[in-house]
C-alpha cells in the first residue's frame, strides 16, 4: 500500500518537473509569461481536460494531473514564496518613498475598482457577499506577469514601472484583508463579527510587532554567521528557515501565512544579503508558483467556455476597460503625465492571480455557486492570457504619446522644479543612464543634465528627469538645488570639463559629496585636491576585474 502511494507520488511529481522541464524554455523562448504556461497546462491535463476522456484511453491516464491536498498545499507555498520575494525587492526605505503612488494611488484603484465591478455583480442577481467578492478579486492585477514584463523590458526605474509596481504592491497587501473578510463571510459568527474583527486586528498588529523585532534583533546577526562560518547550504537553509518561522507566527495568530513570508522579505530587504537571499528563493518560488497557475487550471471547466463564449468576452473586454480607464484617471489625478498614466493603465487591466485565489477560496468554502464561480475563474485566466498582447501594447502608447510631449519641449534646465535630498548626475551617457537606473531601482530621486539635447530626449524617453544644461554655468548648477541634494556625481568622459564643473560646484557648495570619474591615475591626481571629493578609477576596477576572472579560469581563485 505505502509503495503504490509512493508510486504515485512519484509519477505526480515527475509529471510536473517535465511539465517545467519543456513549459519553462519554450515560454521563455517565445517570452510568454511562464504563468500562462502552466495555467494551460492544468487546462488541458486537469479532470476537464484530458481527464474527462481517460474512459475512452486509459493511456492518458499517466499525463493526466489529480487534484489532491499536495497539489493545493504547495500551490499556497508558492503565494507564500511570492509574497516574501515582493517584501525582498521593497526596502522599508524605499516604500517610505514611494508612499503617496502605494497607499494613494494604489488604495484608491482597489477601493473605486471594487465598488464599480462589485456593484455590477450586484445588478446582475449576485447576492451583496459574492458580489463584494467578485468586486475584490477583480480589482486585483497579475503582479506574477507585470512583474516579469518590467523585470524584462528593464522598466522598473521608468515612471509607468514606479507607479505600476506602487499599485501592484497595494493590491498584494489588500490580498490579506481579503482573505480576513473570506473568513468572516464564511464563519456563522452571529452577533459576534466586531468582536472577531477586533480580535483579529490586534493579533495581525501583535504579530507584525513579534516579527519585526524579533527579526530586527536576530536576524543580521544569524546571516552575518552564516555567512562567515557556514557554506552555502546553511545559507540557504537559514533563508528557507526566516520563511518558514515568518509563516509559522503568521498562521497560529490565525492570519495568512503570506502576511509573515511579507514581513520577514521586508526585514531581509534592509540587509546587505538580500540579494543572494533573493537569488536563492526565486527558483523555488517560480517553481511552486507555477503549481498554483496549475491547480487553478485544473479547475476550469473547458465546456463551460463554449456555452458562455459571448458572454465571457463581453465581460472580459468590460472588465479590462473598466480597469484602464479607472486607473488612467486616477494617475492623472495623482499628476502623473499622460503617457505613464496610458501605459500603467493598458499594463494593469487585466485581473490576476489573487483573483483567482480569492475566487476559488469562495467556491471552496460554498460562498459562491459553481457557475458563477466558474463564470469568474474562466473571465480572470482569459485577462490574464490577453496581457502578453496588451503588455506590447501599453509600452507602444507610452512611447507614442512620449514622442509626442518630446516634439514640443527642450527640456531647459530653467523648467526644473524645487527638489531636496535628490541625487544630481551630470552627464547622461551610457555611463550617467546606468547610474540612474541603478539608483531609480532603489528608490532615490534623481536629476540629470546634459549639454546634448538628444542625449536628453533619449533620457526622457526612459520616462527620465534629465534637463539640457552646461554643467560648468552657475544657471544650471542652480537649477540642480545643490543646497538640498544628496550628492552630486559627474559621468563626462572628459576629465578637464569634470574638473571645471567640480570647481563650479565647490564655488557655490563647499561640503556637498561628489563622485567623479577617473580615466587614469593623472585624473586621480588633477581630483584629489578637492574636499569632499571621491574618485572612481576606472583603470584600475577594470584591470582588478579582468585579473580576477582571468586567475578564476586558470585556476589561482577559489
Amino acid at each position: 500500500m505505502k509503495e503504490t502511494l509512493l508510486t504515485g507520488v512519484f509519477i505526480q511529481a515527475g509529471l510536473f518537473l517535465g511539465l517545467a522541464a519543456i513549459i519553462i524554455p519554450v515560454l521563455r523562448y517565445f517570452k510568454i509569461p511562464i504563468a500562462l504556461g502552466y495555467l494551460l497546462a492544468g487546462i488541458v491535463l486537469g479532470p476537464y481536460g484530458l481527464g474527462a476522456i481517460i474512459e475512452h484511453f486509459p493511456i492518458l491516464e499517466m499525463v493526466s494531473i489529480k487534484d489532491d491536498n499536495t497539489l493545493k498545499i504547495l500551490a499556497e507555498i508558492g503565494i507564500v514564496l511570492l509574497l516574501f520575494v515582493i517584501g525582498l525587492e521593497l526596502t522599508p526605505r524605499k516604500l517610505w518613498q514611494m508612499r503617496n503612488l502605494v497607499f494613494g494611488l494604489g488604495t484608491a484603484q482597489v477601493t473605486i475598482t471594487a465598488l464599480i465591478v462589485g456593484s455590477i455583480a450586484l445588478l446582475w442577481g449576485n447576492n451583496a457577499q459574492v458580489s463584494v467578492l467578485i468586486g475584490l478579486g477583480l480589482a486585483l492585477s497579475s503582479t506574477a506577469i507585470v512583474i516579469q514584463w518590467l523585470h524584462e523590458q528593464k522598466l522598473f526605474a521608468s515612471h509607468a514601472g514606479r507607479a505600476s509596481f506602487s499599485i501592484l504592491l497595494l493590491q498584494d497587501l489588500a490580498v490579506i484583508p481579503i482573505l480576513l473578510l473570506l473568513t468572516i463571510l464564511s464563519s456563522d459568527l452571529g452577533d459576534h463579527v466586531f468582536q472577531f474583527v477586533s480580535l483579529s486586528l490586534l493579533k495581525m498588529f501583535s504579530t507584525v510587532l513579534i516579527i519585526y523585532f524579533a527579526g530586527k534583533w536576530l536576524l543580521k546577526p544569524l546571516f552575518l554567521f552564516a555567512n562567515k562560518h557556514g557554506g552555502s547550504e546553511v545559507f540557504m537553509a537559514l533563508s528557507l528557515l526566516v520563511i518558514v518561522v515568518g509563516s509559522s507566527i503568521a498562521s497560529m495568530a490565525g492570519l495568512s501565512m503570506a502576511l509573515g513570508a511579507f514581513i520577514a522579505g521586508l526585514l531581509l530587504a534592509d540587509t546587505q544579503y538580500r540579494h543572494e537571499i533573493s537569488s536563492l528563493i526565486i527558483p523555488f518560488k517560480s517553481m511552486l508558483l507555477g503549481i498554483f497557475f496549475l491547480s487553478f487550471g485544473m479547475s476550469i471547466n473547458l465546456a463551460f467556455i463554449t456555452e458562455k463564449t459571448l458572454w465571457l468576452g463581453l465581460s472580459v473586454v468590460g472588465l479590462m476597460s473598466i480597469k484602464a480607464t479607472i486607473i488612467f484617471a486616477l494617475c492623472k489625478i495623482w499628476k502623473q503625465t499622460t503617457a505613464t498614466s496610458a501605459e500603467s493603465a493598458i499594463l494593469l487591466s487585466q485581473a490576476g492571480e489573487f483573483g483567482l485565489l480569492v475566487v476559488g477560496s469562495a467556491l471552496t468554502l460554498g460562498l459562491m455557486e459553481e457557475p458563477v464561480g466558474q463564470f469568474m475563474l474562466i473571465t480572470v485566466g482569459m485577462t490574464m492570457f490577453i496581457t502578453p498582447l496588451v503588455a506590447p501594447l501599453s509600452r507602444h502608447v507610452g512611447l507614442l504619446l512620449e514622442n509626442r510631449d518630446h516634439a514640443n519641449k527642450h527640456y531647459h534646465s530653467s523648467q526644473v522644479d524645487d527638489l531636496s535630498k535628490h541625487i544630481v548626475i551630470f552627464g547622461f551617457g551610457r555611463i550617467g543612464r546606468a547610474v540612474a537606473d541603478t539608483l531609480c531601482r532603489e528608490g532615490y530621486t534623481i536629476l540629470g543634465f546634459d549639454k546634448n539635447i538628444e542625449q536628453v530626449n533619449h533620457a526622457r524617453l526612459r520616462s527620465r528627469p534629465v534637463y539640457l544644461g552646461n554643467a560648468a554655468t552657475n544657471s544650471t548648477l542652480q537649477a540642480a538645488h545643490l543646497d538640498t541634494a544628496l550628492c552630486a556625481t559627474i559621468t563626462l568622459d572628459d576629465p578637464e570639463a569634470t574638473r571645471l564643473i567640480v570647481q563650479s560646484i565647490r564655488k557655490m557648495n563647499s561640503t556637498i559629496p561628489i563622485i567623479v570619474r577617473a580615466h587614469n591615475s593623472d585624473d586621480m591626481t588633477l581630483f584629489e585636491q578637492y574636499d569632499h571629493t571621491d574618485i572612481i578609477p576606472e583603470h584600475l576596477l577594470i584591470s582588478s576585474m579582468l585579473s580576477e576572472k582571468i586567475l578564476n579560469h586558470c585556476g589561482r581563485i577559489g
